[in-house]
C-alpha cells in the first residue's frame, strides 16, 4: 500500500507539473513588437497676428533727396529702429547694412529719427514685410509700421 502510495503520488505530481506547463504555455503573452520611438515635431513659431504689428500715423520728412525720390509714393513704411540721436541711428544703419538690408532714415514731426528698411503703397504687403523681419531676424522682433500722414 505504501508503494500504491508513493506511485499514485509521484504520478499526480507529474500530472500537475505537466498541467502547469500546458497553462503556462497556453497563457503566456504574445512577443510584443517594440516600435522605434519617434521624436516629436517641434511645432511652427506662430506667424505674429495683423493685431500684433504696431501702426503709429504720423508726419515725415526723408533724410536724402534719394531716398525721397525712391519712397515719395510710398504710404507704409517697415521700421526697425527709432532713435532720438542721429548718430545712433547712422549707426544702425551701418549694421543694418551689413544684415543685408537697404534702409532710410526718416526725420519724424516728433524729432525721433525712423530707420526704415522698406516700404510699401499698399497694407498687406509692408505687414507681409514685417512679419518676415520678425521671423527671420527674431533681434528685430519689435518691428511696426510707420503710416505716413498726409
Amino acid at each position: 500500500m505504501k508503494r500504491t502510495f508513493i506511485v499514485l503520488l509521484s504520478v499526480s505530481m507529474l500530472m500537475v507539473a505537466c498541467k502547469s506547463k500546458e497553462m503556462a504555455a497556453v497563457e503566456a503573452p504574445p512577443d510584443v513588437v517594440e516600435e522605434p520611438a519617434t521624436e516629436p515635431e517641434p511645432e511652427p513659431e506662430p506667424e505674429p497676428e495683423p493685431a500684433d504689428i504696431r501702426m503709429v500715423e504720423e508726419r515725415f520728412t526723408f533724410e536724402t533727396v534719394e531716398d525721397r525720390a525712391t519712397h515719395e509714393s510710398n504710404r507704409y513704411f517697415v521700421i526697425v529702429g527709432s532713435f532720438s540721436v542721429r548718430g545712433n541711428a547712422e549707426r544702425f544703419m551701418e549694421t543694418l547694412k551689413m544684415q543685408g538690408f537697404s534702409p532710410v532714415i526718416l526725420v519724424a514731426e516728433t524729432g525721433f529719427h525712423r530707420v526704415s528698411v522698406d516700404s510699401f503703397e499698399q497694407e498687406v504687403p509692408a505687414r507681409t514685410r514685417v512679419q518676415s523681419i520678425r521671423v527671420n531676424h527674431p533681434e528685430y522682433h519689435d518691428t511696426w509700421l510707420l503710416i505716413r500722414k498726409l
